[in-house]
């Protein structure tokens, strides 16, 4: 479950890649990453890790915002499959995925 109001921002999800390997500003993370005909959003999951997952019990995938672009305010180059956004004074890597195809 995402943790973003699409209705009330009028977006409309164009793709949605779960486990993708984000490096932004040299920090790498494991997120998700949907594509709106809006925005870039990306995701964490906040259940990895969480210790009633270990416990016998299954804690399904909550996701928490962490990332927002605006698609209209970025700069975006495409090298050898991986996706690599300048946003801001920001790097953002995308590893193999190529987001042009949903832009």
């Amino acid at each position: 479950m995402y943790n973003y109001d699409f209705k009330n921002n009028n977006e409309v999800t164009l793709t949605e890649q779960e486990n993708l390997i984000v490096d932004i500003d040299n920090n790498t993370y494991n997120l998700s990453v949907l594509v709106t005909n809006k925005n870039i959003l990306f995701f964490r999951n906040i259940n990895v890790g969480n210790v009633l997952n270990t416990r016998g019990m299954y804690m399904p995938p909550e996701y928490e915002l962490e990332l927002k672009i605006p698609k209209d305010k970025i700069k975006i180059n495409i090298e050898d499959n991986n996706t690599i956004i300048n946003y801001l004074d920001s790097e953002i890597i995308i590893y193999n995925f190529n987001i042009r195809a949903f832009m």
